[in-house]
């Protein structure tokens, strides 16, 4: 009884110390199990980093302070938070390691213990918040429908628009037939005024 009591609080300090972490927005945290490892004191590393000393520093305060307030636990050592390079948290079975990048990758911790059980640890309560206000924004979908309705509507105008023009072809067709009238009008006048001007020129004849 009393090793499944050691494992639930291990487990609990383990998702109290990741959520603190996800919390900070700490990046790239790995979980090595050293268990099945002899030699060690320990049984777990927890490895991550953040991008400045503040961030650094933020991380592992919210770490110590979930602890403390959920799993009752301070940590036995803790080193570190001045400069805030490197700050180590021992809580026996568990360390943690909040390391800024550059020092991460100088040192390569997780590289040292290439026989431990490396798990990344990625955070799934972001991904459900994000899916939520996707099902409240379906009604959007409505929307677009009603909008693809009102299209057909807009067509229709452009329908007696074409309807309309086509009156005035026949407007341009009709204004040269005008003007060959006119002009037949003209030619039967010119033909009139020849033969008005021809019986005076036998009135003249006449008179002699």
């Amino acid at each position: 009884m009393g090793k499944t009591k050691l494992k639930n609080s291990t487990e609990l300090l383990l998702d109290t110390i990741f959520d603190a972490m996800h919390e900070k927005k700490a990046e790239d945290i790995l979980l090595l199990n050293l268990s099945d490892i002899k030699g060690t004191n320990f049984d777990y590393f927890v490895i991550t980093h953040g991008n400045s000393t503040t961030q650094v520093n933020a991380i592992a305060e919210e770490v110590r302070r979930k602890v403390k307030t959920i799993c009752r636990l301070n940590p036995a050592h803790a080193e570190g938070f001045a400069n805030a390079e490197w700050i180590l948290l021992d809580y026996l079975d568990v360390v943690v390691h909040v390391f800024q990048k550059e020092i991460r990758e100088h040192y390569q911790l997780e590289n040292l213990w290439a026989d431990a059980v490396i798990t990344p640890i990625i955070e799934e309560v972001p991904v459900i918040v994000k899916k939520t206000p996707r099902k409240e924004a379906r009604p959007c979908v409505s929307t677009k429908k009603s909008t693809k309705s009102e299209t057909p509507a807009k067509k229709t105008p452009t329908a007696k628009k074409t309807i309309e023009k086509k009156p005035t072809k026949k407007t341009i067709e009709e204004k040269p037939a005008k003007k060959t009238n006119e002009r037949k009008s003209k030619t039967k006048s010119t033909t009139k005024s020849k033969s008005t001007k021809k019986p005076k020129s036998t009135t003249s004849t006449k008179k002699a």
